[in-house]
């Protein structure tokens, strides 16, 4: 075989191996940054029209490794900051999976160690 040719049967199968991979998967305990959108949604529990959760909506789904099963996640509860609704935002916290608060809204959340609003409403 030829060095062009080897070349090529080279470049084929990194391509081939690259489109192969996934995005990564994050577990609890991971810290992670994430971008998206902040709004408001009922806690589930009794009282949930009194007590909102912080949530963002995430720009792109977010993989989630728990128990040997994968998932995608679109959205995570906020927890410990205070942010403007509406507001797109970049979040860096700890990823945390189950229930982390008396308001539990949705099953995995990022207790945010720092924040970065992009922009609002």
């Amino acid at each position: 075989m030829t060095a062009k040719a080897c070349a090529w049967v080279c470049l084929l199968i990194m391509a081939a191996a690259g489109s192969a991979w996934a995005a990564p998967c994050f577990s609890d305990g991971d810290i992670v940054m994430l971008e998206g959108k902040i709004t408001r949604q009922a806690a589930r529990q009794a009282d949930a029209a009194t007590n909102r959760a912080w949530i963002l909506a995430l720009s792109s789904p977010l993989c989630i490794a728990s128990a040997g099963t994968q998932s995608n996640v679109s959205t995570v509860q906020i927890v410990d900051a205070e942010l403007p609704e509406d507001a797109r935002v970049q979040l860096t916290g700890k990823l945390v999976t189950g229930n982390v608060s008396a308001y539990y809204a949705v099953p995995t959340a990022i207790w945010v160690l720092k924040q970065r609003i992009l922009s609002e409403r």
